[in-house]
């Protein structure tokens, strides 16, 4: 945890011109260093994103959500494509074709509410 805190201001001082500011004004200090660290933050996210990895475990708990929505919207897409085909073979509605696969089962019902939530 310190090293990631050692890297921020390291990053905040040498990039985003932490230590460069100079003025008289409290008020003007706190705001230069609110937006270095709100721009630091929007950089690292931005990394993350690109990258995949986590920087100093900033992110880890962030990281499993979103792989994990990202899955699950991959699994109810092929869910849907293989309903699509089957109603197309068999010419009935995608809509009565899924109320009948999911009727009996309140995992699928769960996880349809969960995918079209997301």
């Amino acid at each position: 945890m310190r090293w990631s805190i050692e890297v921020f201001f390291a990053d905040s001082k040498r990039i985003l011109g932490l230590a460069d500011f100079s003025a008289r004004d409290f008020s003007a200090q706190i705001a230069h260093v609110s937006l270095v660290m709100i721009l630091y933050n929007l950089l690292a996210s931005i990394k993350r994103a690109n990258d995949y990895e986590t920087i100093g475990g900033l992110f880890g708990e962030m990281y499993n959500g979103v792989h994990e929505l990202t899955v699950i919207e991959t699994i109810w897409g092929i869910i849907m494509e293989v309903i699509t085909a089957v109603t197309e073979l068999t010419g009935m509605d995608e809509e009565i074709m899924m109320d009948l696969i999911i009727r009996d089962n309140s995992r699928l019902a769960a996880f349809k509410v969960l995918a079209q939530s997301a």
